[in-house]
């Protein structure tokens, strides 16, 4: 007996297949268009981020990548710190999904701190004694190149009070800082992605139930 018998032909699935091509189409035409890359700020041509808290400097996210580049440091121990405060908006229907360090990042010593909060000014004050109020932080350079360090940022530590991965829409607040004494440079991604609306989820899972029970009657 051929041992392939039992197995049906592929041309026995084809009605189905074809019915779920045609839901997955269906779903496709409802989601909205998405830029690869629509949005960003680099201190170089959109100016220097601002240094107060209060009065943050403001990037709207856009769907795709969304890319932050800035210096940050201090000209020599106990001399002017320039410390990075940005307000970021994810917008509605999307999600904060990843935040990666990218090659151009440098590092002097440990690296750059960065922090994490809800709303959209900053009112932690740099001479905390802990994370309290922070969403979450965590200390990156050149050896978190090509890495995402927005699940390290989740984890609560120091009392910050942690998040889930990703992060729904609305507005949050940044902090960046280098710890040692020079300027280093960053180069962050924020990514964000769009979540499916419920018809295209509804007509996608319909799809599969029709798959499924075309196999079953098989």
């Amino acid at each position: 007996m051929n041992p392939n018998s039992r197995i049906p032909p592929f041309t026995a699935f084809a009605p189905a297949l074809k019915a779920l091509a045609a839901m997955a189409a269906a779903a496709a035409l409802l989601l909205p268009a998405t830029a690869a890359q629509a949005a960003g700020w680099n201190e170089a041509s959109n100016g220097d981020l601002s240094n107060d808290g209060l009065a943050p400097s403001f990037l709207a996210l856009t769907a795709g990548s969304n890319l932050l580049t800035g210096t940050t440091g201090r000209t020599g121990a106990g001399g002017p710190v320039d410390r990075d405060y940005l307000h970021i908006s994810v917008p509605a229907g999307h999600v904060l999904q990843g935040l990666w360090v990218q090659p151009g990042t440098t590092s002097l010593g440990s690296g750059a701190f960065i922090g994490l909060m809800s709303g959209s000014t900053f009112t932690v004050p740099p001479d905390a004694a802990s994370a309290a109020g922070l969403l979450g932080w965590t200390i990156f350079g050149v050896d978190q190149i090509d890495t995402d360090i927005l699940e390290v940022m989740s984890f609560p530590s120091f009392d910050s009070i942690g998040f889930t991965v990703p992060l729904p829409a609305g507005d949050y607040s940044l902090w960046i800082q280098e710890l040692a004494v020079g300027t280093a440079s960053y180069r962050l991604d924020f990514v964000v992605a769009e979540v499916p609306e419920a018809p295209s989820v509804l007509a996608m899972l319909g799809g599969l139930a029709l798959l499924g029970a075309a196999l079953r009657r098989r």
